[in-house]
């Protein structure tokens, strides 16, 4: 027996068939859970007994679904900003879209390599707290998963480029610079994933709707006590990452962060000061862009 080992992991990312040497590689952290699932569907009528009869049965629908976490720095960002907000790159700059571009996605698991078409990312979620880099947890559907031989992974160089860690962040609401040791920026897609129409693979994933929230962790201060029940209208924002060891920088721009009237309560952070969640549930606490 040959044991599959995750270590040899290694994940592609390209705008369409086949994958090559211009395939762009994807560093993973962590499992990965990209899978194909197929329901066995049977009658179900009453045959006067309480066995179940296997000719009576078909095979269903198939569903493609899973999830990635990908370190954030600006090389892999530039691949994946557009397949998350719609619009492709314009000078550096990333824009919202009504729609979503579909792309393929390949994974070596050492023993097969599996190719999936017809992506789209439902849900991505930039997160980070103190002391930690900054990961994006990519939640993903497609439409059809393929099965290759080992080794037919394309040759692609290892990513290098230098991650964004937490400590690079600036957050400001309400016209201020925030102190804050956690945050969550979710960009929700929401997706029809049931357009199976007369077969039994999706035949398309189209973008219903976007809802954008934010979660974020502030000392419990007379300095963030205007962050707790704000107007309706709500204010704008930003998020900005700034990588001094690569000089690059990733900006988040809220035309209206929306907060909703109540938070946690404040609590004693091993005696030393209170903190205060401010809580990102959707969707009471909405980012707008601007």
């Amino acid at each position: 027996m040959t044991l599959g080992i995750g270590t040899f992991t290694r994940v592609a990312i390209d705008s369409a068939l086949p994958f090559d040497a211009s395939s762009i590689p994807i560093e993973i952290v962590g499992a990965e859970s990209l899978v194909e699932s197929q329901t066995i569907d049977e009658t179900g009528g009453t045959t006067g007994t309480t066995e179940h009869i296997v000719e009576r049965t078909r095979l269903g629908q198939k569903r493609c679904s899973g999830t990635i976490r990908v370190p954030a720095s600006k090389l892999a960002l530039d691949t994946l900003l557009p397949l998350i907000l719609g619009a492709a790159e314009s000078t550096d700059s990333f824009a919202l879209a009504d729609s979503l571009p579909e792309f393929v996605m390949m994974i070596d698991r050492d023993e097969k390599v599996y190719s999936y078409s017809g992506c789209r990312i439902a849900r991505a979620t930039f997160n980070g707290s103190s002391g930690q880099m900054v990961m994006v947890d990519l939640d993903i559907e497609a439409e059809t998963e393929s099965e290759g031989a080992a080794g037919s992974f394309p040759t692609l160089a290892t990513p290098t480029e230098s991650p964004y860690r937490f400590e690079d962040g600036v957050l400001t609401i309400v016209g201020e610079a925030r102190e804050f040791s956690e945050f969550s920026l979710v960009i929700e897609n929401q997706l029809d994933t049931e357009r199976f129409e007369n077969t039994l693979t999706r035949v398309d994933i189209p973008l219903l709707d976007r809802i954008i929230t934010l979660g974020t962790n502030h000392p419990w201060s007379t300095d963030n006590l205007d962050l707790i029940k704000q107007d309706l209208a709500g204010a704008g924002g930003s998020l900005v990452l700034t990588n001094t060891e690569s000089d690059d920088a990733l900006t988040f721009t809220f035309g209206a962060i929306q907060y909703r009237s109540h938070r946690t309560a404040p609590r004693q952070c091993r005696r030393r000061y209170f903190i205060f969640r401010i809580p990102r549930p959707v969707p009471e606490d909405r980012c707008h862009p601007a």
